[in-house]
């Protein structure tokens, strides 16, 4: 009887008797899905080379869902194609994670004022706090993956908390902007902590029904994002488009 050989643990497709292009196109979305993740928490860092047949041969699959999976983070503007060159993972923008944090700014400010106008939400205020227990828990065990599924989990408790999870997607979008630049500054910045502390501080003034110290506290917090992007540019101004790296002018 013919045995099959024992393939290297990766993305391995489904059975061919199952397969087809369901299988391809599950196969494509799952090399995506790695590489978006690999990407957001800088595991591949600004301006690294992706090659097609290195990301195959490391997630144990073939080319062509490489390819597919590489022309949607393109897409997405995570991945750059250069002629001649080959693919790149996209430098970091200044001004993009600028823009993206107005746009955070202003949804989330508001759904912080849409909570208050509501009556007393209990369970969305405990919801708030699990994900801070989480966060934290996770900043103590040094992972870095578990401390931003938790910062997600908060922001997107806020949303829902008012009825507007459809609203999460252009929330999502815009903080995948900066999330690249916070995974590379949680270990060298510890900025996961003060993320916390901006959030306690949230849901301190969320809690005391004060609209001031909520606002004040969500606006600390997203300013913040702000100025740890300047710093991580200053201490890697290789992984920012050139326009954005700080200049000596001395």
């Amino acid at each position: 009887m013919k045995v099959r050989a024992h393939r290297p643990r990766g993305l391995v497709q489904a059975s061919s008797a199952s397969g087809g292009a369901a299988n391809r196109s599950a196969l494509a979305e799952r090399v995506f899905e790695r590489l978006r993740s690999d990407i957001l928490h800088a595991r591949l860092r600004p301006g690294e080379a992706l090659s097609e047949n290195g990301v195959a041969a490391r997630l144990d699959v073939s080319r062509t869902p490489v390819r597919e999976a590489v022309q949607r983070l393109v897409r997405e503007g995570l991945v750059q194609v250069l002629p001649q060159r080959g693919s790149y993972v996209a430098l970091l923008s200044i001004r993009r994670i600028r823009d993206a944090l107005f746009v955070r700014e202003a949804v989330e400010t508001e759904i912080v004022r849409r909570i208050l106008a509501a009556p007393p939400n209990p369970d969305g205020i405990a919801a708030l706090e699990a994900s801070m227990e989480r966060q934290g828990r996770a900043l103590d065990a040094g992972d870095l993956e578990a401390t931003m599924r938790a910062d997600e989990d908060f922001h997107r408790s806020l949303l829902h908390s008012c009825g507007l999870d459809g609203v999460w997607p252009i929330v999502a979008q815009a903080r995948d902007m900066h999330q690249r630049t916070r995974a590379i500054a949680v270990p060298e910045l510890q900025s996961g902590r003060q993320a916390v502390a901006d959030h306690q501080a949230i849901v301190a003034g969320l809690r005391a029904r004060d609209a001031q110290a909520a606002l004040q506290a969500m606006s600390r917090h997203l300013e913040r994002n702000h100025t740890l992007t300047l710093r991580v540019a200053a201490l890697h101004p290789d992984y920012f488009e050139e326009e954005d790296a700080p200049h000596d002018d001395a």
